[in-house]
């Protein structure tokens, strides 16, 4: 027989963040306009960091809650009664998902650039593997690197690219193997700096329903250059680590979806 209890420690964490919602987050929307966002951001950040419900994702040493899967699930589901909820956690698509990947797959120096300033929320950042005609297999993923000395040239085009406009950085996913017998042994990752030339975000593309800092973006790179140690985990393991950040990301946007409904 399945045992659905929730943890008692877990409930607690649960009942703290439902509390901080509903006292703090949803008396706050309304405060918040084109010209006020930062600000009320800033203050509601400051509440969490107080509250001690900051970045519940990472482990303790990182300045998180350490939760795992069932306590994020949790916190996800309580967070979608407002889209500041999850902002004002740093708990928030797609710079949670990035902070799980680089702690599971990013070297010391890896994690020290890019880890560090995303869990304090100086940066943001973005995901860069959708494209227009590879739908929903991502062994279709056309971008392309190739190694050209100590450095990789990235070209190619992405599609609905979450929080791409202002992100300080994006990990990009990109064919480094196109001949290998294993199709789902062709894909490495990569971190590029928003700064590098030959990354641009084209234009944010308009949705219905889930506007986010950063927009939903059409992103070009071309003749891309990063240096080898821009590689974020080993070569050709670029679909199995994508699929590291994409379940719990999927769990968390589930949850918080239910957490709307709720509301």
């Amino acid at each position: 027989m399945i045992d659905f209890t929730v943890p008692p420690e877990l409930d607690e964490v649960r009942k703290r963040v439902r509390a901080f919602v509903e006292d703090v987050i949803l008396p706050a929307e309304s405060e918040v306009d084109e010209a006020a966002f930062d600000d009320v951001l800033e203050r509601l950040r400051k509440q969490a960091r107080e509250a001690g419900l900051w970045t519940p994702h990472l482990p303790e040493e990182w300045g998180g809650l350490g939760l795992g899967p069932l306590g994020m699930a949790l916190v996800s589901q309580e967070c979608g009664a407002s889209y500041l909820a999850s902002l004002a956690l740093n708990a928030m698509a797609p710079d949670e998902g990035n902070m799980h990947l680089l702690l599971h797959a990013g070297t010391d120096a890896q994690k020290e650039q890019y880890l560090r300033p995303l869990a304090a929320a100086e940066v943001r950042s973005c995901f860069a593997m959708t494209e227009r005609a590879a739908g929903a297999d991502p062994t279709m993923l056309a971008t392309r690197a190739v190694a050209d000395g100590d450095e990789w040239v990235i070209d190619g085009e992405k599609w609905f690219i979450s929080g791409a406009a202002g992100a300080a950085f994006a990990i990009v996913v990109a064919v480094t193997d196109p001949d290998a017998e294993n199709r789902f042994a062709r894909h490495s990752l990569f971190l590029v700096d928003a700064d590098n030339p030959g990354w641009q975000v084209i234009r944010e593309i308009p949705v219905m329903g889930t506007e986010g800092p950063g927009g939903h973006c059409e992103v070009r790179l071309e003749s891309c250059r990063v240096p080898a140690e821009a590689m974020l985990g080993e070569w050709g393991m670029g679909l199995g680590l994508a699929q590291v950040r994409l379940g719990p990301a999927r769990l968390a946007h589930a949850m918080r979806w239910i957490g709307v409904a709720q509301r």
